[in-house]
């Protein structure tokens, strides 16, 4: 199957992108703690309650925990469980949720507190997160390129579908060879931002049932469906 990368670079994909996708941080569960509190612990708990669920059910659990429990370490540790599954309830899997949250809490408590995620080595902060169970690596992939700027591509099930739609990994990959794909393609990009637009694309354009291809923004250039014809739009897409 032909690549996008046959037709485009990720930097002329960006662009295309931005141009016609609105991306709003505040419809983005991770983007909402960093904006409004600055804090990675807040942070770490928004992509958690997003397991699974969309963003406005992840974005009204982190909420309702914010104002009935706190979102420090401290707070989660300190806290009834019971409390915390209560405040999470609109996440769904919130007693899953709420172990993951309270795991995390107590690990970073043992790493030296909040500021080891901020101080200690990515790799390291990888290792403690992901020995928490409910966390796994697209959890931490997303943690560590919001709140470190680490250039890793986290993985959802839009970039996933979208991915595979490019011709850019085989339908069923490993989340590791999806990634490292969509990494590849938008090397010298922010990571982040790519994701977030390729989240927007699927929401908008390339869902998972009836796609809006002739609608897309990108119709020029993709290769899904094959056989599609091409104008000499993707030509200019291309340099």
């Amino acid at each position: 199957m032909e690549s996008i990368a046959d037709r485009a670079t990720g930097a002329k994909v960006l662009e295309a992108l931005r141009r016609s996708l609105r991306v709003d941080w505040r419809d983005y569960a991770a983007l909402i703690p960093l904006k409004e509190d600055g804090s990675p612990f807040a942070v770490l708990i928004a992509i958690i309650l997003s397991q699974n669920t969309n963003d406005k059910n992840a974005i009204a659990a982190y909420r309702r925990l914010r104002s009935m429990v706190g979102v420090r370490p401290e707070d989660v540790l300190s806290a009834p469980r019971e409390v915390i599954e209560e405040a999470i309830r609109t996440s769904g899997m919130y007693r899953q949720k709420a172990g993951a949250i309270i795991g995390a809490a107590k690990a970073i408590m043992k790493a030296g507190g909040e500021e080891a995620l901020e101080t200690l080595p990515p790799e390291e902060v990888r290792r403690i997160l992901e020995g928490v169970r409910g966390i796994g690596r697209k959890t931490v992939d997303v943690f560590l390129n919001v709140t470190r700027g680490v250039d890793v591509f986290a993985v959802d099930t839009h970039a996933q579908r979208i991915a595979w739609r490019w011709g850019l990994a085989p339908r069923n990959a490993s989340y590791e060879k999806v990634s490292s794909a969509l990494a590849s393609f938008f090397r010298g990009q922010d990571l982040g931002e790519a994701h977030r637009l390729l989240i927007a694309l699927g929401r908008s354009y390339c869902t998972a049932r009836r796609p809006r291809c002739r609608e897309c923004p990108l119709r020029e250039v993709c290769p899904y469906p094959s056989g599609e014809s091409r104008s000499a739009g993707q030509v200019e897409a291309r340099g």
